[in-house]
């Protein structure tokens, strides 16, 4: 069990490796692989549904091992078939069809000339049939015609990465919607390539001008607070007439003080996350900080001890506050550097969020409120407590949060 729990988490992080590094290399498809999800799977090799990309973990270990760029460039492979609908045409020779898409999306990567991708795969083409290779569907008649030398089973064999048996079966499950409004998202990014810096962001730079927002965080995180006694006085509890009498008959002397404690409903653990990358511009990270400084600032929201994580990170963690009291929030709040501005992932918070529990540091969590634009990767399972996506209204990405997700729009 063990060393199959190690194995899970080292093909987990070398899915959300090659995911940075291909957000990086092409930032203007960073919702697009949010789009794709990755599971393990019994059955030998890669194949995509649509939603998720199935695979087998000792093939994805073997192949990271022998060629880091080979599994970036299959990562980019799987994601470009969907992008490009190829699963949704119907045409009478699925085997032709299957490889004219697979040579159709190996040219283009191809043609990018970028060395953190393997070797191209298309350099050995015949000149007419790399000219063709500009869509599926000019590949498709080419194949065809039988244009080609070799056997079909040597060009599957040089061009294919993934199976594509799930294509059929989820073409007609309603998925095609999404992958359209990604294509639309993508081919609407004027973003160049490489423009968000490293991946890992390593950027830091002061919070830009903070803007007050009018969500009433208040109203929504009382769904989550719990009633316990606070120390502090309660005047509603004090008895004037008895305080007045003795007053009267002591002089200095009342004989009810009010009481030190009251019953109060508030939150003790909280998690904030706000999404640094480099899909977030600068305004809009200092407004996520405007939102977090409105949160923490009031103490009505909180017991005076609680416990309030402080996560800034884009697809990996930056930085991590813990904040115990308004006094430990003001006193940060002067000194806040956004770091980051990579590409972005929101599973490293919430594996963050698992060892908390786990480690018992956090036991009584309800929510987790994350700041961002919605254009990111999404773990693939929910978790057990409230998360709650908060993005600005009219920009971002709110169709790409997940239906176990609550959605807030400022």
């Amino acid at each position: 069990m063990e060393r199959k729990e190690e194995r899970s988490a080292l093909c987990g992080g070398i899915i959300s490796t090659c995911r940075a590094e291909l957000c990086d290399l092409f930032p203007n498809l960073d919702a697009a692989f949010a789009g794709l999800s990755w599971k393990e799977s019994g059955q030998r090799g890669f194949r995509a549904d649509g939603d998720r990309v199935w695979y087998c973990p000792d093939d994805l270990i073997g192949l990271y091992a022998r060629s880091p760029g080979a599994v970036r460039r299959g990562y980019l492979h799987m994601l470009l078939h969907w992008l490009f609908l190829h699963p949704y045409s119907d045409h009478a020779d699925e085997r032709l069809w299957d490889l004219a898409c697979d040579i159709s999306v190996e040219n283009l990567i191809g043609e990018q000339k970028l060395g953190r991708i393997s070797d191209d795969k298309t350099r050995n083409l015949p000149q007419d049939l790399r000219e063709a290779a500009g869509s599926a569907e000019q590949v498709y008649e080419y194949l065809k015609e039988g244009r080609y030398d070799g056997s079909l089973e040597e060009l599957e064999a040089a061009f294919a990465f993934d199976d594509h048996s799930l294509w059929r079966a989820s073409a007609g499950q309603g998925s095609r919607e999404k992958w359209e409004r990604l294509l639309l998202s993508a081919s609407g990014q004027k973003t160049g390539l490489g423009q968000r810096g490293r991946t890992p962001g390593g950027g830091e730079e002061a919070p830009p001008d903070e803007k007050s927002g009018e969500f009433d965080y208040r109203a929504y995180l009382r769904r989550f607070t719990f009633l316990r006694e606070e120390i502090q006085l309660d005047p509603e509890s004090f008895d004037y007439a008895w305080y007045q009498l003795g007053m009267e008959r002591y002089g200095t002397m009342p004989l009810i003080e009010p009481l030190e404690y009251r019953e109060v409903r508030r939150l003790e653990e909280l998690v904030i996350a706000i999404d640094t990358s480099g899909s977030c511009t600068a305004e809009t990270v200092g407004r996520f900080l405007a939102e977090t400084y409105k949160i923490l600032s009031s103490q009505e929201n909180f017991f005076r001890k609680m416990k309030v994580y402080f996560i800034q990170c884009d697809c990996v963690i930056q930085d991590v506050t813990l904040i115990t009291s308004r006094e430990d929030w003001m006193d940060y709040a002067k000194k806040i550097r956004i770091q980051g501005r990579g590409g972005t992932d929101f599973t490293p918070v919430f594996d963050f969020v698992r060892k908390l529990r786990e480690q018992r540091e956090l036991k009584n969590l309800k929510a987790l409120l994350y700041f961002t634009d919605g254009d990111g990767v999404y773990p693939s399972a929910p978790p057990d407590y409230e998360t709650a996506f908060v993005l600005l209204q009219g920009s971002g990405h709110p169709e790409l949060v997940p239906k176990w997700g609550r959605c807030l729009l400022l």
